[in-house]
């Protein structure tokens, strides 16, 4: 793990100790009916926890990745006050390791490491569901959110960077949010089932 990465987003989570509370995803909260009743999630790049609770929350046993230790503790104090358990992994997306066909639902959120997409592909069981949105190109026009290119979403290069799976929705908007205009691509995917035997 970088500890100056770390350290940065760390920084960035005691921050936002002294903002508003914010509940899940608005495009996971509108795509919930497209998720598995239960089983095995995993919440990339979890933040402090909005999203990792949420699941939990609908019966799913999650498990959350986040490379900033503030963060991790923040998502179990989260959970905690939510009557929910969770598990938090504190470790760096670009090292760890990412199981094999062992989720039934993967979602990233405001994250984008491209070489990771088809390890999250490959994450989930077949049949499993995938729900992925984070910030395009547009975004850089609005003053926030990522400045480098590389974690922005060229015009329709979400659906690109899943090919194997089956795309259930995909969406490029812009749209007004409690901090400012928000452009993102959003993609909801299925993991096709095993060809039954002939």
């Amino acid at each position: 793990m970088s500890d100056e990465t770390a350290r940065a987003w760390d920084e960035k989570y005691r921050e936002r100790l002294a903002l508003p509370e914010r509940g899940p995803s608005q495009f996971l909260v509108e795509n919930a009916a497209l998720l598995p009743e239960g089983g095995r999630a995993l919440d990339v790049a979890m933040g402090s926890g909005r999203n990792t609770v949420y699941l939990a929350s609908l019966g799913f046993a999650v498990t959350g990745v986040e490379i900033s230790p503030v963060g991790c503790e923040q998502a179990l104090e989260a959970a905690q006050a939510a009557g929910a358990r969770i598990e938090a992994v504190c470790a760096d997306l670009e090292t760890w390791d990412v199981p094999e066909a062992a989720f039934d639902v993967v979602i990233n959120f405001n994250y984008l490491q491209r070489d990771l997409c088809p390890r999250l592909a490959a994450a989930l069981k077949p049949g499993g569901i995938l729900v992925f949105e984070t910030f395009t190109l547009e975004q850089r026009q609005f003053g926030w959110g990522p400045k480098h290119d590389g974690f922005l979403l060229r015009p329709g290069e979400l659906r690109e960077l899943f090919p194997e799976l089956e795309a259930l929705v995909y969406r490029e908007e812009t749209r007004e949010t409690v901090r400012g205009m928000r452009a993102a691509a959003g993609l909801v995917a299925r993991r096709p089932r095993r060809a039954q035997p002939g």
